[in-house]
């Protein structure tokens, strides 16, 4: 086939481009005789993820074990600067400044995820549960990990491969009360004795819940289903590594039934009661309308030392995105999928790297990936997005110089992409013809990027981070094509041909204070996006044979962001601890005026935790931690752009105690957590079905994990 011949070239060009890179870089660099390492790549298999003057935020250790259960938004929705966009209870994705979906690149393992991520309901195919650290880079990081990173990234570290004889792991084991879900999740790692340097990781999720509820009622058809498992096999030795990862995600999603309505004075009727009509009980069945989603990812990678300070790293990734779509339809043909999309994506990443002896240093790569898109025949009903393939190419350069008191970067990188479509809708006339409407066409975008950056301690405890990115993205096929039902949003889309790549510039600076008990630190951002690419309702409503759904329409403008994001630590004696966050997102529409849709209001957190350490033997790790969260009313907001105006601001407030005992060399742990204590009936702005029922009630959560 055409995509096959196109990428065998492809991989063939870029070994080639790979081999003779290779000796320039080297004779650039002024080596030493030391063993330092290079901060990207180390032999251990941890990659340096963020460059040092990159606003950075961490999830790992116990509190990464604390939030097992959770879906990714909500693991980390806490962090500053960090909120989640919803579709109900159980579909969310994250949010970054403000930024997310196609702005923001997720990397499963090194690899970045491509599924569907398009939709605003479409959550990501990851398992947060595989990952041993959370890394959330919230500054542009184009440069580095390539376009749609113009938001941020995000990067789940699975446990390192070990590289000797043992058997360790974990099991974890959660109880949910609101909507009654259970959660079991294992990992093992091990190597063989007669084998050194061989190591092995197997690791597996099951995920079961029913119908959620709010404060007052239950909400039907929000039941989720997941079925996730990865391994890994991996070979070390003195100059180089070898690993072999595969992992999948099978998750099933209900889609509320209030979300797809009949009429319009039904769905006007729904929006000013602002809760269903209907009551329903509890049941764990998935009914139409529901999300199957199946995401495949295998991947090779081999990493070289050619010296101390001299790296070469390949990766080699395949992924198989199939997202299927049901909803209620007529003539008994609900078990056939609304939507039916397979996405391919093949990815290849080589990357150089050295050192001198001073610390300075300097990587060169290319990235390239291919794409074929297909919906798959059968459906019986128009296609929401066209087949199409995608072809993109990438070269980038990064340097990096260190001095006694501070740390300088510069990086600039070149991306290609070619983009061809082709689809067909039917279309009604007005004497009730049907016609067959022809779209798509090809399109090549391209774009240079770069970052500077610097780092500077100022004395012991403080220090000052500064660093400008610029990022790009081609518009996706939907923003471009869409013209139909988005079944899982419950919305009317319309794309736009015309739409022209985004081009943002970020300016992220970050001043941090470390002096026990104290830590404090302070970001400060701004963000100017050209072309930026948003939906905004038309206020009218379009009748399907689904029913009637509020339009949506794409558009492009001038946008400007800048916030700012605030933590403090505060340990006290007797082992007690203040922990205090807030951040503030303002996102303005430069060509029209006045403010941006769906861009979350301000949040502020507080935290009480009391931890009694040596005092006891069995309960030095006891902790009991009070938690308050306060989401502050968007009050930048266009009148009249929207169906109904943002909700109140709200407070939730939550409660966790848990301990781990000591049983032989290994560990079990007890966490109990309750959250909305008080079971208060809310709105929150960043869901997308706000305008028709609250957001989700009392929810007690027991967890044990088992460390060997």
């Amino acid at each position: 086939m055409k995509w096959r011949s196109r990428f065998y070239l492809f991989l063939k060009k870029a070994v080639v481009a790979g081999l003779l890179l290779t000796p320039g870089l080297i004779v650039a660099q002024e080596f030493s005789d030391t063993t330092h390492r290079l901060h990207e790549v180390q032999i251990s298999g941890k990659k340096k993820i963020a460059s040092s003057s990159q606003a950075v935020e961490v999830v790992s250790g116990e509190k990464l074990n604390g939030s097992s259960g959770l879906i990714l938004a909500d693991v980390l929705k806490e962090l500053p600067g960090i909120s989640s966009l919803k579709s109900g209870g159980t579909i969310a994705k994250p949010v970054i400044h403000g930024l997310h979906s196609n702005r923001l690149l997720l990397l499963n393992n090194g690899v970045r995820l491509e599924g569907q991520q398009w939709g605003a309901e479409h959550a990501p195919e990851l398992d947060p549960m595989l990952a041993e650290r959370i890394e959330v880079i919230k500054s542009a990081a184009s440069v580095r990990y390539g376009a749609e990173a113009m938001g941020g990234v995000i990067l789940l570290q699975p446990r390192v491969l070990p590289v000797g004889a043992g058997l360790n792991g974990g099991i974890n084991l959660t109880g949910i009360s609101n909507g009654r879900g259970v959660t079991g999740s294992a990992m093992f790692t091990g190597g063989l004795s007669g084998l050194k340097g061989f190591g092995w990781r197997l690791q597996g999720t099951l995920k079961r819940s029913g119908n959620i509820h709010t404060a007052d009622y239950m909400i039907g058809n929000t039941g989720l289903a997941e079925r996730n498992y990865s391994a890994a096999l991996g070979y070390t030795n003195k100059k180089a590594r070898y690993e072999l990862y595969y992992s999948h995600f099978g998750a099933i999603y209900g889609i509320m039934y209030t979300a797809h309505v009949a009429t319009l004075e039904d769905i006007e009727s729904r929006i000013a009661a602002g809760q269903p009509f209907e009551e329903y009980g509890f049941t764990y069945q998935i009914n139409v309308p529901r999300q199957n989603i199946r995401h495949d990812l295998l991947k090779a990678n081999f990493h070289y030392d050619f010296a101390p300070e001299r790296t070469f790293d390949f990766t080699y990734a395949y992924q198989r995105n199939h997202r299927r779509e049901f909803d209620l339809r007529r003539g008994n043909r609900e078990a056939l999928p609304i939507n039916d999309l397979l996405l391919s994506t093949h990815t290849l990443d080589m990357m150089l790297g050295a050192r001198n002896k001073a610390g300075s240093g300097a990587s060169l790569g290319i990235n390239g990936m291919l794409q074929i898109n297909n919906n798959v025949p059968g459906t019986l009903a128009n296609t929401f997005i066209p087949n199409y393939d995608s072809f993109s190419a990438a070269i980038f350069f990064a340097r990096n110089w260190l001095t006694e008191r501070a740390e300088y970067e510069l990086g600039l990188r070149y991306d290609f992409k070619q983009f061809d479509a082709a689809g067909f809708r039917y279309a009604y006339g007005e004497s009730d013809d049907i016609t067959e409407q022809y779209y798509g066409g090809k399109r090549k975008f391209h774009n240079l990027t770069g970052t500077a950056g610097a780092v500077f301690r100022l004395g012991g405890m403080v220090r000052l981070i500064s660093n400008i990115g610029a990022g790009w993205r081609a518009p996706s096929a939907n923003e471009l094509f869409s013209k139909g039902l988005h079944h899982g949003a419950g919305l009317f889309e319309v794309g736009d041909p015309g739409l022209q790549i985004e081009q943002g510039y970020k300016w992220t600076n970050g001043l941090s204070y470390v002096d026990m008990p104290l830590e404090l630190r302070l970001d400060l951002y701004a963000q100017y996006i050209r072309n930026y690419i948003y939906t905004r309702p038309d206020k009218s409503f379009r009748q399907t044979m689904s029913g009637t759904f509020p339009v949506f329409r794409y558009r492009q403008t001038a946008a400007f962001f800048r916030g700012t994001d605030f933590s403090v630590i505060y340990r006290f004696t007797y082992g007690l601890t203040y922990m205090f966050n807030a951040s503030l997102v303002i996102a303005s529409d430069l060509n029209n005026g006045g403010y941006l849709p769906l861009i979350p209001g301000g949040k502020a957190g507080s935290r009480l935790r009391l931890e009694l350490g040596q005092t006891r033997k069995v309960w030095k790790d006891f902790c009991l931690q009070l938690n308050h969260e306060y989401t502050f009313r968007q009050g930048r907001f266009l009148q009249g752009s929207d169906f109904a105006p943002p909700p109140p601001g709200y407070h939730l407030l939550g409660i966790s105690v848990g301990n781990t005992i000591p049983i032989a060399n290994h560990r079990l742990g007890l966490d109990i957590t309750a959250e909305n204590l008080f079971n208060r009936l809310y709105k929150d702005y960043m869901d997308r079905y706000r305008y028709f029922v609250h957001g989700q009630g009392r929810n007690l959560m027991l967890r044990l994990n088992y460390r060997f």
